[in-house]
């Protein structure tokens, strides 16, 4: 709105300010323009950057083992779980019944010569309740297949409360299962 000469207020021509002020904001609209295509680039740079350094994350761990446990200067440790009827060899998902771990063919026994044939390697059991004369049995295997070496074996008992203290979303359902009996 304009003030005339005879001081009342006249309608604002549609012509006249907004030129000037759509003229002043192309420089404004070049530069932020420019800025947002700058960002874009970064923003794939980046991103390109962390899927490499994650792809080679990746690949390190497939080699190490997904389940390998560091004991500091004694070497590293494999999981296997015990439950009360089975242990299951979590690296290959392979689940060897109480009956058979000691057998020949056995899966365990093919675990036990694999991991205990290379130095500073052991295997840690975690032991659900009610499972540990499975323990005892898988134990009691692997010094047998491997009579007169000096073994390391850990173990872990994974009560009910040790447990809870994991994340639901990381407990595998076969694990839940044994928590909620």
């Amino acid at each position: 709105m304009n003030r005339n000469s005879a001081g009342t207020i006249a309608p604002h021509s549609p012509r006249g300010g907004g030129k000037k002020s759509t003229e002043n904001n192309a420089p404004m609209v070049e530069i932020f323009g420019g800025l947002f295509a700058l960002m874009l680039v970064l923003f794939v740079i980046v991103n390109l950057l962390s899927e490499a350094a994650v792809r080679e994350r990746i690949d390190n761990t497939n080699e190490e083992g997904l389940y390998r446990i560091n004991w500091g200067d004694s070497g590293s440790g494999y999981v296997v779980l015990t439950f009360p009827a089975n242990v299951r060899i979590i690296e290959n998902n392979m689940v060897v019944d109480k009956d058979n771990i000691c057998a020949a063919n056995s899966p365990f026994v093919e675990y036990v010569h694999h991991i205990y044939n290379q130095k500073k390697k052991q295997i840690v059991f975690a032991i659900l309740e009610n499972s540990v004369p499975v323990m005892r049995r898988a134990r009691d295997c692997i010094a047998q297949r491997l009579p007169g070496r000096s073994l390391t074996i850990g173990w872990i008992i994974a009560t009910r409360e040790l447990l809870k203290s994991v994340p639901l979303n990381d407990i595998p359902p076969y694990i839940e299962k044994v928590i909620t009996q």
